[in-house]
């Protein structure tokens, strides 16, 4: 609930000061004394946007500040956790210091959840959860379809809102598999493409055999097998200058001779003797190898390395600088070919999944009209019951039922539709214009809904257009909301028989001090 909520240099509020109770409490004043700018600043306190044009002229910014208690497990104590603001925690209940500032034209304006900056955004997430506010121009909300699902629901019970939290769910996820359906099949065509060519690239390169080294091994026999006539000529000379008469052998077994004869008579010439022996035998070995180096030339071979070179050579051309880059490429492409087949694959599974999801939802949206269809003529008997309390005897709630494709709202739409005079038919009550009946509808239907985790709701100029019997009808109705809720009722009012059920009154009064209008707000004490 909110204990205290100050507000500065706001409108013609100069600075305001209250201290607030639990169940109903009254906020009045005449016309014009500036009770809406209180529920204004309950507004900024909530997240609303801001209107510069507001702030007190020449104070520079307007400043609102207030003080909740909530219990310890609130939803909002996790929110602000998640975001790092931490609460306070006073064991049972925790405590929540929301300032808001709005700063005039041309500058920024801040907002802080126990001395933390918060952003505009978290601070309305926070606020939806805090409090609820049933403004003036509360028919627009009534009459929104999507309120007035969330109110039967809400009505029905605590399985029908568990279940339309599921069919919402279980919606959303139908269509994000759709949503995943198209978008693969928008792009199979290209997938279809792209896996024609890797495939075809990948035979490629794997009926060519690739090897590391071989271009380089090839090439050095190619040369080899070009000069194999000019080799073979070379080696015969060189042979026949070895071998032929008079040739090196010759010599050098002449000279071996030689040597021989003379060492019978200086036996160190023996040793040199052997060593020419040894050399003619080297010369003829080497004769001998030379010889079978002379391979004769063979056009097929080098024709076929020419082949296998101007295979490799496309090869290289395409997919690398060499080898070991054309095999590189292989191994990726064999991959990004596993990848697209399992995205093929994904095409089955996101189509099996998106019909699962809609079957399931369709399941769960069906459970969900049930209950709706039951509870449909049980909400329009009980809001006829209390709009007869708020003295609109006669007046006539139809809760419309109307099945459409499914939706993250379930298989129908709901439209409330209302008569306030027998014999006039029932008009939806978005095309009802407002006025002191709608203002009772409004009451009676917060009265009959669910008000989730808020602690706190405010009812700003509800009684629009009643007084008499029927604004005391009105003023019982907010006490027993607060009562039989437990929630704080904040009423702002500015007649006598709806604030005489409050059990704490605040009186706005707009006053002249030194020539300027201010208004101030002073608890009603005593009797």
């Amino acid at each position: 609930m909110l204990t205290e909520l100050i507000v500065e240099n706001l409108g013609v509020i100069d600075r305001a000061e209250l201290s607030l109770g639990r169940g109903c409490v009254a906020l009045t004043g005449e016309t014009g004394a500036g009770k809406t700018l209180v529920v204004v600043a309950l507004g900024l306190l909530l997240g609303e946007r801001a209107d510069r044009g507001a702030v007190r002229a020449g104070a520079g910014e307007a400043r609102i500040e207030g003080r909740y208690v909530v219990p310890a497990g609130h939803p909002v104590v996790s929110l602000l956790a998640d975001n790092g603001v931490e609460a306070d925690d006073a064991g049972d209940a925790v405590e929540l210091v929301v300032t808001r500032t709005v700063a005039e034209e041309g500058r920024g304006g801040r907002a802080r959840i126990n001395g933390r900056l918060v952003t505009t955004a978290l601070l309305a997430e926070a606020g939806a959860l805090l409090a609820e506010v049933a403004g003036q121009h509360e028919h627009q909300r009534i009459g929104q379809r999507s309120w007035q699902r969330a109110h039967l629901d809400g009505w029905a019970g605590d399985d029908a809102v568990a279940l339309a939290g599921e069919v919402r769910a279980a919606v959303r996820e139908a269509n994000r598999w759709a949503a995943r359906l198209e978008e693969l099949r928008a792009s199979e065509r290209e997938r279809s493409r792209t896996l024609d060519l890797l495939r075809y690239e990948i035979a490629e390169i794997e009926a060519a055999d690739v090897t590391a080294g071989e271009a380089e091994r090839l090439t050095a026999e190619a040369r080899r097998l070009e000069r194999s006539e000019a080799t073979a000529d070379g080696i015969a000379a060189a042979v026949a200058a070895l071998t032929d008469e008079g040739g090196a052998q010759d010599l050098v077994g002449t000279a071996a001779a030689r040597v021989e004869s003379l060492a019978r008579d200086d036996p160190a010439l023996g040793e040199l003797a052997a060593r020419l022996d040894a050399a003619g035998v080297e010369i003829a070995d080497v004769a001998q190898e030379l010889s079978a180096h002379a391979v004769p030339a063979d056009p097929g071979e080098l024709e076929r390395i020419h082949q296998r070179l101007s295979v490799l050579g496309r090869l290289v051309r395409k997919y690398g600088a060499d080898e070991p880059e054309v095999l590189r490429y292989l191994e990726g492409a064999r991959g990004r070919v596993l990848e697209l087949e399992a995205l093929e694959a994904g095409i089955d599974e996101a189509e099996a999944r998106a019909r699962s999801e809609r079957a399931r939802a369709h399941e769960l949206a069906g459970s969900l009209g049930e209950l709706r269809r039951e509870a449909a003529p049980r909400l329009a008997r009980a809001i006829e019951e209390r709009l007869e309390s708020l003295a609109l005897g006669g007046a006539r709630l139809e809760v419309v039922l109307e099945g459409c494709d499914l939706h993250e709202g379930g298989l129908e739409d709901v439209e409330y539709a209302v008569s306030f005079n027998a014999g006039e038919p029932a008009r939806p009550i978005r095309k009802v214009a407002s006025g002191g009946e709608l203002s009772r509808l409004a009451l009676a239907l917060n009265l009959a809904g669910t008000h989730g985790d808020v602690t706190t709701m405010v009812f700003d100029e509800v009684d629009a257009g009643v007084g008499g019997a029927a604004a005391r009808a009105v003023g019982a109705a907010l006490a027993e909301l607060a009562e039989s809720s437990g929630r704080q009722v904040l009423v702002v009012t500015h007649l006598p028989q709806v604030a005489a059920f409050a059990g704490e009154q605040h009186r706005i009064e707009k006053l002249t001090v030194d020539g300027r209008t201010a208004a101030s707000v002073a608890r009603v004490e005593g009797a």
